[in-house]
């Protein structure tokens, strides 16, 4: 039995001997027409979109087989850091995704050292392209303060990466580093904002329980301007976090939340400052 198909719904071009006189079968023209018209263009988000589709649906059977052969896991971070590299090379070129997965490269490694510091194992580093990259912990750290330091460890050495970038630009004075610098620089304070599972909700919430109220309000503004599909993932993401029961964790002191305030406003404000001035010198006024 034949199937129901999308051609099924045009007619069938009549066989019959047509006079001179009548006029042609509009459909059957316009059929033609059609079928005749070039294919149209994809555009470089549907390229981009497409690989990551296909990607996403092999993912799981390559990690899970990858992970299991000598030196695995380090081949993990190597497939996931290239994938993200070409993903990203397909809409803003080769040269700028390089040194953009190097950034976030840097600001995963600072949580590592940081994670080491406090005695927390870390495990290796998860690019996931348009979201970032991961790192996991083998073990929960023992205080608020510990919490805080892990996460506080990523925007600080994505500020100094950044700010590497940034001074590379003023002695090469190529557009290249500075748009690095002002794109790492703006990535980090994005990260800073106080919801979980951002950084900047694992620091605040250690002086401030209730900064996630001010979290909750940026990304809604940020996501009505922006309309980022990504904002409603971290939205949901903080909604799975905040009922999640979390294993007892020793408070901070008085002493503790005050210098945890100063270091979290403090690392914001030079991002804003850097910012700033990094999109002053990357478009002059006229």
């Amino acid at each position: 039995m034949a199937r129901a198909g999308f051609g099924d719904t045009l007619p069938e071009p009549s066989t019959r001997a047509r006079p001179m006189n009548e006029p042609p079968d509009q459909t059957a023209t316009a059929a033609e027409t059609a079928t005749a018209a070039p294919p149209k263009r994809k555009s470089p988000l549907g390229i981009v979109l497409a690989g990551l589709a296909v990607i996403a649906s092999k993912a799981k059977f390559l990690l899970a087989g990858v992970k299991f052969l000598p030196f695995g896991k380090l081949a993990i971070t190597s497939l996931t850091m290239l994938t993200s590299i070409w993903l990203y090379a397909q809409m803003f070129g080769f040269s700028f995704a390089v040194g953009f997965v190097v950034l976030l490269l840097l600001h995963e490694l600072g949580h590592g050292a940081a994670m080491k510091m406090v005695g927390v194992e870390a495990g290796w580093p998860i690019f996931i392209p348009f979201f970032g990259a991961a790192i996991s912990l083998k073990s929960m750290p023992r205080s608020a303060h510990d919490h805080a330091v892990i996460a506080y460890g990523g925007p600080l050495a994505g500020t100094a990466a950044s700010l590497a970038c940034a001074g590379l630009a003023l002695v090469t004075h190529e557009r290249y580093w500075l748009a690095l610098a002002h794109t790492g620089f703006f990535l980090n304070l994005f990260n800073l904002i106080p919801v979980q599972p951002l950084d900047g909700g694992r620091v605040a919430s250690g002086f401030s329980p209730k900064s996630w109220i001010v979290g909750a309000v940026l990304l809604a503004g940020m996501f009505l301007v922006t309309h980022a599909p990504q904002l409603l993932l971290i939205a949901v993401l903080a909604l799975v976090s905040g009922m999640r029961k979390r294993a007892p964790m020793e408070p901070m002191s008085d002493e503790e939340r005050t210098r945890w305030t100063v270091r979290y406003f403090g690392l914001c404000f030079a991002l804003g400052a850097a910012m700033y001035f990094t999109h002053r010198l990357l478009e002059p006024a006229a």
